[in-house]
């Protein structure tokens, strides 16, 4: 595996280690797992800054995204970065496009005039010129059907980009085992997700181009 999957993999785990923990308030959790996508984003696009938070327009204010990816040296409000290394207000003149991180993705929210579809038609409403990008930590159909995966199901999601970093896993496969990078089983299982990541990474740069 090369640094950018064994990324991946510690960004699900770390997701998975704060819900076996025990910290399980969605917004908790959630703004940890995107500070966490964050700093590796911040680490491995150093020619682009990313925030969560709001985009600014004509003098109003966006829906809270969860991860904006800024052009470089978008500054951060004072107030809030003396509070908080991560959250900014941008003004849609700074801003390329957002990322909309969810820990687990299911065929609904994926499927046509789903939950992720709907946002982004109302997103590219607001910001035409702007990039939607859809990740989500883990895929999960419950149905267990052959060829129901995320593979297949993505393909009616016509969004900017979309990625998936892990599928689901069982009690078995001992995701609350850690580090991961040593469960073989785990890891095996999982291979056909791997350089999702990478993927996004380059998505990302083809932005800027």
């Amino acid at each position: 595996m090369n640094k950018l999957t064994i990324r991946q993999i510690h960004i699900v785990e770390f997701a998975a280690k704060v819900y076996h923990s025990g910290l399980r308030h969605t917004g908790i959790n959630g703004a940890l797992y995107e500070n966490k996508l964050i700093q590796y984003l911040r680490e491995d696009i150093p020619e682009l800054d990313f925030f969560r938070g709001q985009i600014t327009k004509d003098q109003t204010s966006s829906s809270q995204y969860d991860i904006l990816i800024c052009k470089k040296g978008c500054e951060q409000k004072e107030f809030l970065r003396s509070v908080d290394p991560f959250v900014n207000i941008v003004d849609h003149a700074d801003c390329l496009g957002v990322i909309e991180l969810k820990k687990w993705g299911n065929p609904k929210m994926i499927a046509k005039n789903g939950s992720i579809d709907m946002a982004y038609k109302k997103f590219k409403k607001e910001f035409p010129k702007l990039s939607y990008l859809f990740v989500t930590l883990r895929f999960k159909d419950s149905k267990k059907i052959a060829n129901r995966n995320w593979k297949e199901l993505s393909k009616d999601l016509e969004i900017d980009g979309k990625f998936c970093f892990f599928g689901n896993v069982y009690h078995s496969d001992r995701e609350w085992e850690f580090p991961w990078t040593g469960n073989v089983k785990l890891i095996e299982k999982n291979f056909e997700y791997h350089m999702q990541y990478e993927l996004l990474i380059n998505e990302i740069k083809n932005i800027t181009q």
